[in-house]
């Protein structure tokens, strides 16, 4: 192997631990800090199963549909005379109390598509109209709204940044632990190697990789790690968050999944399992920040890319549907249930109806939570970026 592709294929290497892919000149630009408000996204991989995570206990049509799939009533935590929560989900029983859980009925989209990858591409971009999708809402936002000094959005327990932080110039960075931001230093690469061409370039993104990473561990270090979390990975990602939503200059948004819902068969163990890992996660991770009053400015959104049909199939299981519910949890949000809940009289094809367009949560999540205006960012009726579903009870001044 020749010295410059040997010397490429190092550098093009460091970008995979998250280099953002921007000129230099963007990354110096931004604004001044208008808030220290934090965004954490967690992606239910698969489609959950809203009725089985909120569910429509007094609904006669619920136990029709589900005759081995319809949980009892000693599995089920009661909200109100209509709906309650899986007993898995019992850790998120003192948040709605609280009025620190939002949960929002029948999120989706127009014209729905039952395909994981184009559902999951259209919820990360933001676009339905449109079917080239190179960029995501939160990517294109950041870049726009960006703040001088501060950390790029964070995936965290992935190798791979998802579409939803990539816009054209960024892609946000990757983390897989604390840890393993311990780099070495860069490659000596001989200055008139790097005057021009493609190692240029690459070299340019590769330092700013390593101070990116170096200014991101420095920081989170600083901040303790949390107590009270179970041994789970969604656990220790969202201890990880928790440090990194403290850190002066932190990344504004972190990101991360948990796998496992697409259940055609068997669900009920499975799905209670992945229940259990979510409500006792996210509950320490909202017990943490309140220790010391963070979760006043801090955001968590979970959501899937669809929910599951209304009937169980002929495996004990359930196929890909629409509507789902979505949950938002912290001391700034309008707790309570937004919207209707699911119509199981009323049905397409045997799946729910959506009632509210996931674009409008992100455009209220985006503009009052973390005052970033969000014109353009969605496409068709929500490009205004004046969409509102109700759910932040102090917006951003």
């Amino acid at each position: 192997m020749n010295t410059s592709r040997r010397e490429f294929l190092q550098l093009s290497a460091l970008l995979g631990a998250g280099a953002m892919f921007m000129p230099p000149a963007l990354w110096a630009a931004g604004q001044a800090r208008k808030s220290d408000r934090r965004l954490v996204l967690l992606f239910l991989d698969g489609g959950n199963d809203g009725l089985n995570t909120v569910v429509p206990y007094a609904n006669d049509l619920y136990r029709k549909a589900r005759p081995k799939l319809g949980l009892p009533a000693d599995q089920i935590i009661a909200l109100n005379s209509s709906v309650g929560l899986n007993a898995q989900l019992s850790a998120w029983q003192s948040l709605f109390d609280d009025n620190k859980l939002g949960i929002i009925q029948g999120v989706g989209y127009d014209r729905p598509n039952l395909s994981h990858f184009t559902s999951r591409d259209i919820w990360h971009s933001g676009k339905r109209e449109n079917e080239d999708r190179p960029t995501g809402w939160v990517g294109r936002c950041f870049e726009i709204h960006r703040e001088a000094g501060g950390l790029p959005p964070v995936a965290m327990g992935t190798s791979e940044s998802p579409l939803l932080l990539k816009s054209a110039n960024t892609s946000g960075l990757t983390l897989t632990s604390l840890a393993s931001l311990s780099l070495d230093q860069t490659p000596e690469i001989p200055a008139l190697r790097l005057q021009g061409g493609p190692l240029a370039r690459i070299g340019q993104a590769s330092q700013m990789a390593y101070e990116t990473a170096a200014q991101l561990r420095a920081s989170a270090e600083k901040i303790p790690a949390g107590k009270g979390y179970p041994d789970t990975s969604l656990g220790d990602r969202l201890r990880l968050a928790a440090r990194l939503v403290r850190a002066e200059n932190g990344p504004p948004v972190c990101w991360s999944k948990l796998g496992g819902f697409d259940t055609h068969a068997l669900q009920m163990g499975t799905h209670n399992s992945l229940l259990r890992q979510l409500g006792d996660a996210t509950a320490a991770f909202q017990a943490d920040l309140a220790s010391d009053g963070r979760d006043e400015n801090t955001l968590l959104l979970v959501y899937s890319e669809f929910g599951r049909r209304v009937s169980e199939n002929g495996s004990a299981g359930t196929d890909h549907g629409t509507a789902g519910p979505m949950f938002a949890i912290g001391g700034g949000v309008r707790g309570g249930i937004h919207g209707a809940n699911p119509n199981l009289a009323d049905l397409d094809d045997g799946n729910l109806k959506m009632h509210t367009d996931f674009r409008a949560v992100f455009s209220e999540v985006l503009r009052d939570w973390m005052g970033w205006p969000c014109e353009n960012i969605f496409d068709g009726t929500f490009s205004k970026g004046d969409a509102t579903v109700g759910l932040i009870g102090t917006k951003v001044s």
